[in-house]
């Protein structure tokens, strides 16, 4: 497996792309992550507690909003203490809502790089010959080209 950079890797999570391949969208909406990339097949999230992991990067927008918020709020404004705390809590799960793709993302790229992530495995058809997972001609054909080869086997 070729070595990436950090900084491509960065560029692919901001974008929240396949850290492998930097072609397969990682989300399908906005909450919704893909289980495997579209393009090279990896798997995303093979366990239910790397969600845990990401969650840090939600906890590091929220902060970040509260503090600058607050700072804002203490120096700039007489507002109540009570609408200073209503508006804060509102302003940093707006951030984790906002954020969450991004975390979901900048995760998955640690724990690519931490070798978490790995290329799938090359499937061994009858006959001898290796299949790897779908690729973008393979998509953008349809999959014609399994159709055709089922025919001609007939």
């Amino acid at each position: 497996m070729d070595r990436v950079n950090n900084k491509t890797l960065l560029k692919r999570a901001l974008r929240r792309r396949c850290p492998v391949c930097g072609m397969g969208a990682m989300f399908r909406s906005h909450f919704k992550i893909n289980k495997t990339c579209p393009v090279c097949g990896v798997t995303f999230w093979r366990d239910p507690g790397e969600v845990l992991g990401a969650m840090y990067f939600d906890w590091a927008a929220a902060m970040v909003t509260f503090l600058v918020l607050w700072a804002l709020f203490a120096w700039l404004t007489n507002v109540s203490e009570l609408m200073q705390f209503v508006i804060l809590s509102a302003a940093a799960a707006g951030a984790v809502v906002i954020a969450y793709p991004w975390s979901r993302s900048l995760w998955t790229v640690l724990v690519y790089l931490s070798g978490g992530i790995e290329r799938p495995p090359l499937r061994v058809l009858p006959g001898g010959s290796h299949e790897s997972p779908p690729s973008v001609a393979h998509r953008i054909s349809g999959g014609r080209t399994a159709r055709l080869r089922r025919f001609h086997r007939r």
